[in-house]
């Protein structure tokens, strides 16, 4: 696996000083040998996937958008949020059922330790 680390379209790539990994405007992402990442068409930035393409453009680029860029946007804040709900509802079922078993083996240990 090849780590790719986007450099600012404002700043030149020099030969003579190479960049250090993680010291670029972007975070360093790890892309598979004959792979290409999606990439911000506005500042070049890489994405693991293109939903999280398609929240940055819609973040970061809103202004320059256009109507197609602004619909994926749109379509991924959606999936996002309903990924979130799904989360939580996940959340709150382990809390639940945390609390039931401590309570059970409350009334349990209770119930052993009653003389008679």
């Amino acid at each position: 696996m090849a780590v790719e680390s986007p450099k600012s379209p404002e700043i030149p790539e020099s030969p003579e000083t190479p960049e250090p990994p993680g010291t670029s405007e972007f975070p360093e992402v790890r892309v598979p040998d004959g792979e290409t990442p999606p990439r911000c068409p506005y500042c070049a930035r890489p994405f693991r996937t293109e939903r999280l393409r398609a929240l940055h453009l819609g973040d970061v680029h809103a202004e320059e958008s256009t109507d197609d860029q602004r619909v994926a946007y749109d379509e991924a804040r959606e999936a996002e949020r309903e990924d979130l709900f799904l989360f939580h509802l996940k959340v709150v079922a382990a809390l639940v059922a945390i609390y039931a078993l401590l309570l059970l083996a409350y009334m349990a240990a209770s119930a052993m330790q009653t003389p008679g």
